[in-house]
């Protein structure tokens, strides 16, 4: 029967039938087909035959040593935890060389493994570290048991014609069917959560679903537990992805998420190409992967937004996904093959042949990164993330942040931004506060200066007001509510975007223009930044920037604390700050100038007399030291209503240590008048040191989305 899907989601027929039909084994991303196409072609794809070679020599290796399937212990970055993490790996790889190669041992190394894990697993407990309220079996958090499933029933699949029928029965009535009732049944509010603990979930019974042919973990895997349409794999699409493929969570989870999202969608494809998963919701799972690679720097590098640690296009997950997606449209991501080749190696699948052929007849262009606007939330209507380049070759880069909170990882940034110029982040997103798989820093878990700074808005390039964060922190409120996106416009020398927010803070609406400009008085592309506050109440306005590099001067006078550290507040993330100087300004602008790399670089400030800068740096009340110890410049004004901070961040000179030499070491701008400021629209002057002058015009109403 065809289940009933919300009125909210996206509908499209797809319904399996009762005698489900599937393709002979392997049909999981590696199907038989590929295996004799990979066959014909190894020796003509040098990139496959060396990622099949780098694979064959790591497992001919582990087959010499005893298989270890300990009982389950430690939390992450600890020896089972670890262990258990590369029996999956290896698992799947020996599947996968048993199909190439037709080497029993292969197979019988997966066979063996998978009995051990047969043996254990009725017997075991829940996972005895307690840190999460998802535990798992094998693992600290039932995550990790989702992941290990996906890995595992792909090794399944590529030996099953080799094990006999009691072997299967063994193995599927002792591991498989009790691993899916625990991730089905057993936590069923994980299993139909919008989340990506949840995307794993589903696709995790899915995956063995398809490997064993069992048509009621198909049906509970794509429309959830009760097979209504309300969880299962295709809500996530619905409710995760934007229509631009921008995942609500963020770039971080994003790449984490496409692997499953990503290898599940092949799997369906490959037994039912009729349902057109990847046409699903106008084809959004390959969005989502050229968004992917565009929500990152020069070098790969994914933007820290929300929760977020260092992830390159290198990780393993845009292995898998550039490879599908090239092979699903070669025609419209054949510059996915650059990457592909600076990934320097491929998917032991039919995907992973047809990149590494293409690639060996030179079919690739050069991927390029562009401006672009990606809009939040199922239907495109949570805002979005504008990222604006420049053309040069520095990549000049802002992030411009004004998305949905993003699920229990998001942070309280409304109208944030970062800031990227020769490869180095020069204006910082903090992150997560995290060591991942290091044991000693909370078993690699988050630590509880994630909730106490990092989250908090004050650890932002944002707006704080009366040194609250947004809503309060309260992301019970917070997921209400997105910012209004006011525009984006591309021109020549310039490109701008817009956002406005009247919900973070109650009675005060926020609204900031942020642009790239090239303009032939500046030697490189200038960040141009308008941010204006308006209420009808009185009130403490903050806007701190977090800025990387040394610092070098600044035209106003500060007093340097030095023989004492002072706690800069008392919570919302103030409490972790140091307060290193403060100074005040008796010129029109406040300048600050640093160096990062060989590059200077000066924020340069509309002031008053009264506004009160600010020189911190993190680490306060940090008793196990998890905190970086980043700088960060702030500029307060006290009693107002309405205010407008126009800064520019301007990039300048050189700084030569192995020639000693230094050019235009000090920021041209003199003083910014605003002529006009609108709520789509501003007009700025910039006098020069030199005694000209630069009029800015950003947006106008017809420039508006």
């Amino acid at each position: 029967m065809k289940p009933k899907i919300l009125l909210f989601l996206l509908i499209i027929p797809i319904v399996l039938s009762a005698n489900i039909k599937l393709q002979e084994h392997p049909r999981l991303l590696l199907t038989h087909a590929d295996v004799q196409d990979i066959k014909q072609n190894l020796n003509d794809a040098p990139l496959f035959f060396a990622s099949y070679k780098m694979v064959k020599d790591e497992i001919d290796d582990i087959l010499n040593l005893s298989m270890d399937v300990p009982m389950p212990k430690d939390a992450g970055g600890g020896y089972t935890h670890e262990r258990h993490k590369q029996n999956y790996k290896e698992m799947m790889n020996a599947g996968a060389l048993y199909q190439i190669s037709g080497e029993e041992k292969y197979a019988i190394f997966v066979r063996e493994m998978l009995k051990k894990y047969a043996e254990m697993y009725p017997g075991l407990p829940l996972h005895p570290v307690t840190r999460s309220n998802y535990r798992g079996k094998i693992f600290w958090q039932g995550l990790n048991e989702s992941v290990w499933l996906v890995y595992a029933a792909q090794a399944y699949d590529c030996i099953y014609d080799f094990l006999t029928i009691e072997e299967r029965e063994y193995i599927e009535n002792r591991l498989f069917y009790p691993i899916a009732e625990f991730l089905t049944k057993d936590n069923l509010s994980t299993f139909n959560r919008i989340h990506n603990h949840g995307t794993w979930a589903v696709v995790a019974v899915g995956m063995i679903g398809y490997a064993m042919g069992n048509k009621d973990l198909i049906d509970k895997s794509l429309y959830g537990f009760y097979k209504n349409g309300q969880g299962g794999y295709l809500a996530q699409i619905n409710q995760l992805f934007s229509p631009d493929g921008y995942f609500t969570e963020g770039p971080y989870y994003q790449r984490y998420a496409l692997h499953p999202f990503i290898t599940f969608a092949r799997t369906i494809d490959n037994n039912q190409p009729e349902l057109d998963i990847f046409g699903y919701k106008d084809g959004v799972l390959l969005k989502a992967v050229a968004s992917q690679l565009q929500l990152a720097d020069s070098n790969g590098l994914f933007f820290y937004l929300n929760d977020a640690l260092e992830k390159t296009w290198h990780s393993e997950e845009l292995v898998y996904a550039l490879d599908i997606a090239y092979s699903k449209n070669p025609d419209g991501y054949k510059s996915f093959l650059s990457i592909a080749k600076e990934q320097d190696r491929v998917i032991l699948t039919g995907d992973g042949m047809k990149v590494a052929r293409a690639i060996n007849n030179k079919e690739d262009n050069t991927f390029r990164s562009r401006s672009v606007l990606l809009k939040d939330g199922a239907k495109g209507d949570e805002g979005a993330v504008a990222i604006l380049r420049a053309e040069n070759e520095d990549e000049t880069t802002v992030v411009f942040k004004y998305t949905s909170h993003g699920l229990s990882h998001g942070h309280f940034d409304k109208l944030s931004i970062s800031f990227y110029d020769q490869g180095n982040n020069i204006l910082q997103d903090y992150g997560a506060v995290r060591f991942l798989n290091i044991e000693q820093k909370n078993g690699g878990h988050y630590l509880p200066e994630n909730d106490s700074f990092a989250k908090q808005t004050v650890a932002h390039n944002t707006i704080v007001i009366d040194k609250q964060s947004h809503y309060n922190g309260d992301i019970n409120i917070s997921e209400n509510f997105s910012p209004k996106h006011l525009f984006f416009i591309q021109k020549e020398n310039m490109v701008a975007a817009a956002a406005e927010d009247s919900t973070a803070y109650l009675g005060i609406k926020l609204n900031r223009k942020v642009a790239i400009v090239e303009d032939s008085n500046f030697e490189c592309p200038v960040l141009i930044d308008i941010f204006t506050v308006s209420g009808k109440s009185e009130h403490t306005l903050d806007l701190p920037f977090y800025f990387k590099g040394q610092l070098i001067g600044a035209n106003f006078t500060y007093k340097r604390h030095l023989d004492s550290q002072q706690v800069f507040g008392d919570e919302n993330g103030y409490q972790h700050l140091w307060l290193e100087a403060e100074g005040k300004s008796d010129l029109p602008v406040s300048s600050l100038t640093f160096l990062n790399g060989n590059r200077f670089y000066s924020l340069t400030t509309n002031v008053t007399p009264e506004t009160e800068l600010f020189l911190t740096r993190i680490g306060a009340n940090d008793p196990n030291f998890n905190l970086r110890n980043d700088q960060m410049y702030m500029l307060r004004d006290h009693n107002k209503s309405e205010r407008t901070y126009v800064t520019i961040l301007e990039p300048h000179g050189e700084f030569n240590p192995i020639k000693e030499y230094t050019v235009s070491s000090y920021p041209k701008i003199k003083n910014i008048e605003i002529v006009d400021n609108k709520r789509d629209s501003s007009t700025l002057i910039l006098n020069l040191t030199s005694g000209g002058s630069v009029k800015i015009e950003i947006g106008n109403r017809k420039d508006s989305m």
